[in-house]
Formats: structure tokens, sequence, C-alpha cells
């Protein structure tokens, strides 16, 4: 692919001001343990101020040099798996990357036949008396544009891509921040395209997200995606911790989306308290069939 093809592609599309260097495409800045799953990343894009760090953009990104449709060619179906908040200790991006390994391997044995990629973020950012949860959020919520930017791109070169996103924990704020960009992007829009389903495990985001307590949410999921699902958990003893104490508020992955309120018409709620457990990190183990017979079986949710 051509710098001049890119930039008529930047000229064509308008997203977001996006400019060459913005696509950041084949840096390979992911460690070497990633399992041969392809992962775009904006690891080091941000600082613990939740700042953009020297030489990265808005909508910038960088890729394994083997994500579909960027660095190859095109595939029938695509998931893209964003991990959740890191504060736990260890290398947080070998552990996204475990994450994205945990994700393939249970959804290729629940029968999933499509091409499963890694979004990998700064969601160690931060710290002080909230462990850094405000400014993790704020990186999430600014990577949206850019997961937004990579959607874009892939669907130019490959519409025929069924495209998905799926999610754990922080990750859901990065989906959903994700599906408000692609709601007022006119190239995109005006071409028809959209998630056609997104799945999102232990949100660790607002309860009325999806709701039209919160408009731009609700008409980004019912614009951008064919279905949107929500396994949610009333055991999650983290999702507890997090939004009970530091939000004062509930999480969507715990409670399910706040009784009284209206959900976007093709949002789905599925009940997996029995199967999770108090075990956050327990979703990708024992919901993959539940996750795929919900891919396979879109349009009878719609």
């Amino acid at each position: 692919m051509t710098n001049v093809n890119r930039r008529r592609f930047l000229k064509r599309t308008g997203v977001a001001g996006a400019g060459l260097a913005a696509l950041g495409m084949g840096t390979g800045t992911v460690s070497a343990d990633r399992y041969g799953i392809p992962i775009v990343s904006t690891r080091g894009h941000f600082d613990d101020d939740g700042n953009l760090t020297s030489g990265h953009t808005e909508t910038g990104y960088d890729t394994t040099g083997d994500v579909p449709g960027v660095d190859t060619g095109c595939v029938d179906d695509l998931t893209v798996f964003i991990h959740g908040w890191h504060k736990t200790g260890g290398d947080p991006e070998q552990e996204a990357e475990d994450k994205f390994l945990s994700a393939k391997n249970n959804l290729d044995a629940a029968g999933y036949d499509g091409t499963l990629i890694g979004y990998s973020w700064d969601s160690d950012a931060g710290g002080g008396i909230d462990y850094g949860w405000g400014t993790a959020q704020d990186v999430a919520q600014k990577n949206g544009v850019k997961l937004a930017q990579f959607a874009v791109y892939l669907k130019y070169y490959c519409p025929n891509t069924t495209l998905r996103f799926a999610s754990h924990s922080l990750g859901a704020q990065v989906l959903l921040s994700s599906l408000r960009s692609l709601d007022v992007t006119s190239w995109w829009n005006d071409g028809g395209y959209e998630v056609y389903s997104t799945h999102m495990l232990g949100a660790a985001t607002d309860n009325e997200a999806p709701t039209k307590e919160w408009m731009d949410t609700y008409n980004a999921i019912t614009n951008q995606t064919t279905a949107t699902f929500n396994y949610h958990n009333e055991e999650d003893d983290v999702l507890e911790w997090v939004y009970n104490t530091i939000e004062f508020d509930q999480a969507l992955g715990e409670t399910g989306y706040e009784d009284g309120n209206t959900p976007a018409p093709n949002y789905v709620e599925y009940d997996a308290t029995s199967q999770v457990g108090d075990d956050h990190s327990n979703y990708l183990d024992t919901l993959g069939d539940e996750i795929v017979y919900h891919m396979n079986n879109v349009p009878s949710y719609v």
C-alpha cells in the first residue's frame, strides 16, 4: 500500500483530522510473546496524566505488521478484542496479550471461525488515591477515536469484512467511545458501514450507558451496531468495589442496564451470574459458547 494511496484514503474519509502519520502502520510496538495474534496497539501513546505523548496523535495507532485489512489481506469475519484495566502488578502489556490468547482460545473452542485480533492500550496509566482509575477512564475514552480510525481504515479496504468488537471490564469504555466516534463520522455513515455485533464482558461503565439517559451512547448503539450484547454478573466483586466505592454508582457489567430506563432497541442482556461467579477474570473461560452463539445468531435478536 503506497503513501499516495494512504493520502487519498485520508482525504476521502476525513476522519477526526487524521494525518498520514496518524495511521501508524506496522510499527510493531508490542512485546515478542504475543502468541501469533495480530495486535493494534496504542501503548505509550498516553502519559500518567492521560495526555498524548510526543509523536502521537488523536487518531494514531500502531500494529504488529500482520493485522488483516491494514497490513495483510482481508478476512471474512474479524473480532477486535479490547482488554480491561490493569492495576495488579506484573507486565501490563504481557497481561493484555495473555487476555487476547484467552479470548482466541475460548472463542475458537466454542466454534468461532473468524479472525481475532487484540487492541492493546495504556490501561495502567495514572495513580494516586483512586489507583489511577480516573486517568484510566480518560485514556479509555480517548482510545475510542483511535479504534474508530482503525474501523474506518478496515472498511475502506475491506468493505465486506464482518467487523465485531468484544471487550472485558474497562475495555467497554473504549468500545462505546468508538461507537460514538463512528456515529459522527460522515464517510462511515454515508457508506452504511457498521460494527455487526459487540460483546461486553463485565463492563466497567455506568449502567445508564446503553439507555436514553445517555442519548449519545444509546444512538451510537442503535445506529452503529446490528446488535450489542452485554454479559453481566451480580456477583462480580471487582465491579462492586470500583463502582460502589470509587464511582458511588453501579456498573453495567454488574447489574445490567439501570431499572426504569429504556435501552437501545438492539441491545441484548445475558445474565452470567451463575456461570461466572465472583471472579472478574472468569468471563471468557465460562461464556465462550454463549458469545459464539450470539455471534452466529445476531438477526434473531433484532
